[in-house]
């Protein structure tokens, strides 16, 4: 897709535009930074919490406690988990609003919704910034993941099993800060809405809506899975939200990540045509 949006870059005047000397390198570097710590979790991850929120333990059942854990996210560990819906019910429905419904809903708005300023091409850039802004993300949190090594909470209460999704021996159970799911949602939310914003879609008041809503539903359905604390989502929230915002506008006309190309601009009734050879 970014491929194809480099192309077709070369004769757009929309808002927002794509530099192929800078987007491949930085896509294809945040893809291998989300992807080798997943692909690898075992051999690279740490092998104990370095967040422990208190003396370590087994987490399983009979195990756990509070401990030291700060009082705003025992509050909302004692209020979310298990709230509506089971656990296992949450971490499902977790997931396919962060990996399915998010990312469909972004891919439309992004190839459905470019502004008034709009050339050929326009959907494919818009879709490639949005994508670029979730790599981005998630290169970001697993990265954090790796360093602070939290345990999720289910460990810390000494919910967990042998097996299976509360794996309390798998790496992934020292893996709660921050959310994935929160920072892949709210990413793609956020920058879905400022490329609408800076190619004045009208579309862009109600992607900025769709934008908290994906992101309080991620985040509240990871908190009632027992897979985060409060502290764990808002800091998904922010790294998503901050690369939503900031990719988008590297990639305006004229900046950082903007094609330094031939561009054409049409006016009515006059026709320029503006380039540096």
């Amino acid at each position: 897709m970014i491929g194809i949006a480099l192309a077709l870059a070369l004769t757009a005047s929309d808002k927002v535009d794509v530099r192929p000397e800078a987007d491949l390198p930085l896509a294809s570097v945040a893809l291998l930074g989300a992807a080798i710590p997943e692909l690898f979790k075992t051999e690279i991850a740490p092998a104990h919490c370095r967040l422990c929120d208190g003396p370590d333990n087994t987490g399983l059942p009979g195990t756990g406690s509070r401990g030291s854990l700060n009082a705003v996210d025992a509050w909302s560990h004692d209020d979310f988990t298990g709230w509506l819906v089971t656990r296992g019910t949450a971490d499902v429905a977790s997931s396919v609003v962060s990996y399915v419904l998010v990312p469909v809903g972004a891919a439309i708005g992004a190839w459905t919704a470019t502004g008034a300023h709009a050339t050929e091409g326009a959907s494919w850039r818009a879709a490639s910034i949005v994508g670029e802004s979730a790599l981005v993300s998630a290169a970001l949190v697993q990265g954090v993941k790796l360093a602070v090594a939290r345990k999720r909470p289910f460990v810390r209460y000494g919910h967990g099993e042998t097996a299976g999704t509360y794996d309390a021996t798998d790496p992934d159970s020292h893996a709660s800060f921050p959310s994935g799911h929160t920072a892949l949602a709210t990413s793609l939310g956020v920058a879905l809405a400022t490329t609408a914003t800076i190619e004045e879609s009208p579309a862009a008041p109600w992607f900025w809506g769709g934008a908290a809503a994906a992101s309080i539903a991620a985040g509240t359905l990871r908190m009632m899975a027992e897979k985060h604390y409060l502290t764990d989502v808002a800091a998904g929230a922010l790294i998503g939200a901050t690369c939503g915002v900031v990719v988008p506008l590297l990639h305006r006309r004229g900046g950082p990540l903007s094609s330094k190309s031939m561009s054409v601009a049409a006016q009515e009734p006059a026709f320029t045509l503006t380039g540096r050879f």
